[in-house]
C-alpha cells in the first residue's frame, strides 16, 4: 500500500535539504519506490513530503542511503509522520498513480 511520508527537520533550511538531495543523488538516482517529493519551510525548520510506493520501500531507503548520509553530516534524523494510501490521483495524467 502506498504511504505519504512528513518528515519534520527541526532546524532544517532549504540550503540543508538541497545538499542533503544532492549527497544522496535523488534527482539521477531515485530511490526505488519513490514517487513524489517536496518540501519547504516550516515554523522552525523544514518539512519534506514524499509519496512511495510502500512503507518497505521507504524504511529501506532510510536504513540504506537517509540515516547514514543525515549521521555523515552531523544531522538527526527528522521526525517521520505516515499516512496509508489508498488512491491518489494526478490531474491530466490519464491514470491513478
Amino acid at each position: 500500500m502506498a504511504v505519504l511520508v512528513i518528515a519534520e527537520n527541526s532546524g532544517g533550511t532549504a540550503e540543508i535539504d538541497e545538499a542533503v538531495v544532492k549527497a544522496l543523488n535523488l534527482v539521477t538516482d531515485p530511490p526505488s519506490g519513490a514517487r513524489l517529493r517536496m518540501a519547504g519551510p516550516m515554523d522552525g525548520g523544514w518539512r519534506v513530503v514524499s509519496l512511495w510506493e510502500s512503507r518497505e520501500e521507504f524504511q529501506s531507503f532510510v536504513d540504506d542511503r537517509l540515516k547514514p548520509a543525515l549521521e555523515g553530516a552531523g544531522r538527526p534524523q527528522p521526525q517521520f509522520t505516515f499516512w496509508d494510501i489508498e488512491t491518489s490521483w494526478q490531474p491530466g495524467s490519464g491514470t491513478a498513480l
